[in-house]
């Protein structure tokens, strides 16, 4: 095992402390502590967090609190939560001052998505259980699991006195699933906070197993409720079947407008500021351990993929803008039968963006095609609920080589640069100081985010560990 000596500075820069390490070290740290990690990632696990549920927002306050906590017992003199009346609270911590190092920014989200449909889990969600050396939780990858991994990290990377070897602040928030509302305002009135060399966000999975990726590109997202009314209310569908307009059968038909059969997006205008990947980059997505039919497998899970059919997977999932149906309310859903014509009908739907698209022209768009299309009989309207524009990240800073130097000491290969289809709102803030942002992570493709049985496989947690105390010391090293 290559063997690293790295020299770093005491406070003043009067001392030189020379400072021995090894990467077999940072991976001894999670082997000697597996149960008390397992136990303290566990209890983290447990909380609840749902930021989108109003029931849930003690729960989220109770996961900020835990954040806190434990920040504190890492020894960070500064720990403070942020945010508006209101709002999930957002943790802010400062390690101990290293001067003359580097500063990290360090950014998670303690918040997870409603664990829905509960019938569909094997254990259940907010019962953290281990299957397989698999940790199955809600919040197991997405993000809780990854979020205590840099706090684990921070902790591994401390010397004897107790300091780190750079300086590192912490900024943990709890809507990133609903937004980052505020986030987003605490940002804007206090850009400083991300003043830094270097932001570092994990929330993002490799791209196959041994295969750690970092980030060129997310997606961005424009959020809507679409709402049709037909009638002033429901009403009894044999005495006026037949005659009366549905809200549901209207609302439906406005929606297999939307999007055809072939995948297409039928919003006038939008594909207009589509940027087509770079030959290069196709070139490169080509020699990725990518295979169709393991992906539909084991990751789709179902008989057929779909979306627009002369564009490969890969581009589908990275390079084109999407349009989903995500829920459908109105009428009756209850138990048994009743014979009603719903008046009004909702639908939640979402536009995933690619890179030179923009949210706010997006939702010109969505408004002028469903004003378009909506029938005289029926009130169309649409209310945007959160999103953001997509981002593209420049990979040519000094700080992506010392990620790629860090997981090709630990895993035996480096970062392999991707894109990806999801969305972090409140990136585009966090890199508005010109601190560059290096989005990578320790999940797995096959985690299994937002969906029934979650998962974190527990070496992926183990190694990243190692992983990015190793980074926090190639950065904060003077070499």
């Amino acid at each position: 095992m290559l063997i690293e000596i790295d020299r770093w500075l005491s406070p003043g820069r009067g001392g030189k402390i020379w400072r021995m390490t090894t990467t077999t070290g940072f991976t001894d740290f999670a082997e000697r502590h597996r149960a008390r990690l397992l136990a303290e990632l566990t209890e983290f696990l447990t909380i609840p967090s749902v930021s989108t549920l109003p029931e849930h927002a003690a729960d989220c306050r109770t996961a900020a609190k835990w954040v806190a906590g434990h920040l504190k017992e890492l020894g960070c003199p500064t720990v403070k939560m942020l945010g508006d009346r209101g709002g999930h609270p957002i943790v802010w911590a400062e390690g101990p001052r290293v001067p003359g190092r580097p500063t990290v920014l360090v950014y998670g989200h303690y918040d997870v998505q409603p664990p829905d449909p509960i019938d569909e889990w094997h254990s259940p969600p907010f019962t953290p259980t281990v299957v397989d050396g698999r940790l199955v939780a809600r919040g197991a990858s997405d993000d809780k699991g990854q979020v205590y991994c840099l706090l684990k990290a921070f902790e591994a990377s401390r010397g004897p006195d107790g300091r780190p070897p750079l300086n590192i602040r912490f900024l943990i928030e709890g809507e990133e699933e609903s937004g980052s509302k505020t986030l987003t305002n605490l940002l804007a009135k206090e850009p400083e906070r991300t003043r830094a060399d270097a932001v570092l966000v994990c929330d993002v999975p490799y791209v196959a197993p041994g295969w750690p990726a970092v980030y060129t590109a997310l997606r961005g997202m424009c959020y809507a409720e679409i709402t049709v009314r037909t009638l002033a209310s429901d009403l009894h569908s044999g005495l006026y079947g037949g005659a009366a307009p549905n809200a549901h059968e209207t609302l439906v038909r406005l929606l297999s407008q939307l999007k055809g059969p072939n995948g297409r997006i039928r919003i006038e205008g939008l594909y207009d500021d589509v940027q087509r990947p770079s030959r290069a980059e196709l070139a490169a997505w080509k020699r990725l351990p990518f295979r169709e039919r393991k992906f539909l497998r084991d990751e789709i899970r179902a008989k057929a993929l779909t979306g627009v059919q002369r564009a490969s997977v890969l581009e589908r999932l990275w390079a084109l803008p999407t349009f989903e149906i995500h829920g459908i309310a109105g009428g009756f859903t209850g138990t048994g039968a009743k014979t009603v014509i719903p008046a009004q009908a909702t639908a939640k739907v979402s536009l995933r963006l690619v890179p030179n698209q923009k949210e706010k022209k997006v939702q010109r768009l969505v408004a002028s095609q469903l004003k378009r299309l909506a029938p005289k009989w029926a009130d169309v309207r649409v209310r945007f609920v959160h999103g953001a524009d997509p981002i593209q990240v420049d990979t040519s800073p000094p700080v992506f080589t010392l990620v790629d130097q860090a997981f090709r000491e630990v895993v035996g290969r480096g970062a392999t640069p991707i894109r990806s289809g999801g969305s972090i709102p409140i990136v585009p803030a966090l890199g508005r100081s010109g601190a560059p942002v290096v989005l990578t992570g320790i999940g797995l493709p096959d985690d299994g985010l937002h969906a029934p049985n979650e998962k974190l496989t527990l070496q992926q947690l183990w190694d990243g560990i190692a992983v990015f105390a190793r980074l926090f010391e190639l950065v904060g090293s003077d070499e």
